[in-house]
């Protein structure tokens, strides 16, 4: 990813709402899908995993929780193998309110892009970006 977005820091992927619109506009250029999502709405591990397998396009019988996310995950993307960007707007907002949430939200979502990245050829790609209003470490 890093080649894609320079600079880019190590996983999660925490960008300044700033930069979105330039940042989206190089990652399709590089053949992947961007899709959106406002984690400012997850009140719930159930919630983010569902808004995500939406995106994703898993089936409509998929109910959110993340087993079932996983199940989905692999089976979904040999199907039809894609490069995907997910971004989580106002994750910021999330983080502000519910940091165990947003927590385990990432490590869920981390462990969907290294699941990808072990089991799917070079035309599998999932990345998640974190949106929002970021602030400087130490204020």
């Amino acid at each position: 990813m890093s080649k894609v977005i320079p600079g880019l820091s190590t996983p999660p992927h925490l960008l300044p709402d700033d930069g979105r619109d330039g940042v989206t506009h190089r990652v399709e250029g590089q053949g992947f899908k961007v899709c959106r999502i406002d984690a400012s709405q997850f009140q719930t591990g159930r919630d983010a995993s569902l808004a995500v397998g939406r995106e994703l396009d898993f089936p409509s019988y998929y109910r959110g929780g993340w087993d079932g996310f996983f199940d989905l995950l692999t089976a979904e993307f040999q199907e039809k193998p894609r490069r995907v960007i997910v971004g989580l707007l106002n994750s910021d907002v999330l983080a502000d309110r519910d940091l165990r949430l947003f927590v385990n939200t990432t490590w869920q979502l981390q462990n969907a892009t290294e699941t990808i990245e072990s089991e799917g050829g070079g035309d599998w790609q999932l990345e998640f970006l974190y949106w929002g209003a970021w602030r400087p470490v130490g204020d």
